[in-house]
């Protein structure tokens, strides 16, 4: 995102402003963006510059990526725009870019992370299933990671009882991980909404998902955890959605049974244990109201 050959000249946060304002926006004219938004501290300064960003941009080959972003209709909301997610400006180390293909409106209503294991018992299966239409009826919006397991079963059942779901991903909206999951994905970017803050053609990568799970956590009101062990992605989320001062809760599970020590332990450290939907409504009412 940063024109390399320009660091020299430009800080990060001036080529940053400079290249998220272009792509969001490829119908204004490079002059307009650079004197507005508090891009640059004076006009003069901007001018003196303004050779050398054009010859940049060339070079970054933006046009090309902007032709990209039409033809699979995604779209980019950045951190300087109005529709750009309140929460999500609040939290610490908020995205400068989304990704997005669907309906973006989504991001305005009463949301609920939903995480638990990529590898679900029939327990977690069941769990989803008593859950999720609750949510649903409630008007709540579901986000998940789109990941095996539990994320999938959560969209899934969200879509099947005839509720709104939001998937945060780790790659680009054209790449597809896990594969099983393509049909569904597509789905979701039709009617429903797919985001992500990597680019097009960004494949998965390790540290992609805990930076995921930041934007799940920062993007919901609460996060309720289903079905998870000691160590997992799902207590990554939990933590993030903590210290962003998001409610937590958790689905108690055997004690003897390692896949639920990681959500025993989270009710343990305070997290409120959920048995059913209202056990979350009496302490989400007060927020979504």
């Amino acid at each position: 995102m940063i024109v390399c050959s320009l660091l020299n000249v430009f800080s990060v946060e001036e080529m940053q402003g400079i290249l998220i304002a272009l792509s969001d926006e490829p119908e204004a004219s490079l002059d307009a963006i650079l004197l507005r938004k508090g891009i640059w501290k004076n006009q003069a300064t901007a001018f003196k510059r303004m050779d050398a960003v054009k010859e940049a941009l060339k070079r970054e080959g933006l046009e090309r990526k902007k032709e990209r972003l039409n033809q699979t209709d995604t779209k980019i909301c950045t951190i300087i725009d109005e529709d750009y997610p309140q929460l999500l400006k609040e939290m610490y180390q908020p995205p400068l870019v989304l990704y997005y293909q669907g309906d973006w409106s989504l991001t305005k209503k009463n949301m609920l992370g939903v995480v638990g294991s990529r590898i679900i018992s029939d327990y977690g299966k069941k769990v989803v299933k008593d859950i999720i239409p609750s949510i649903v009826t409630a008007g709540v919006v579901t986000v998940s990671g789109l990941a095996k397991g539990i994320d999938y079963e959560v969209h899934k059942q969200t879509l099947e009882t005839g509720g709104r779901s939001i998937a945060i991903i780790g790659t680009g909206l054209d790449r597809f991980y896990p594969s099983q999951n393509r049909e569904l994905q597509n789905q979701m970017a039709t009617e429903h909404l797919v985001v992500s803050e990597y680019p097009l053609g960004t494949g998965p990568q390790k540290l992609h998902f805990p930076m995921r799970n930041r934007i799940i956590a920062g993007m919901s009101q609460g996060v309720l955890v289903i079905e998870a062990k000691e160590r997992s992605g799902s207590l990554i989320t939990a933590n993030l959605a903590l210290q962003e001062n998001r409610e937590v809760f958790a689905v108690p599970g055997n004690i003897l049974n390692p896949a639920f020590k990681g959500t025993n332990q989270l009710i343990q450290a305070g997290a409120k244990a959920v048995l059913c939907y209202p056990d979350i409504a009496l302490e989400m009412d007060k927020i979504w109201k």
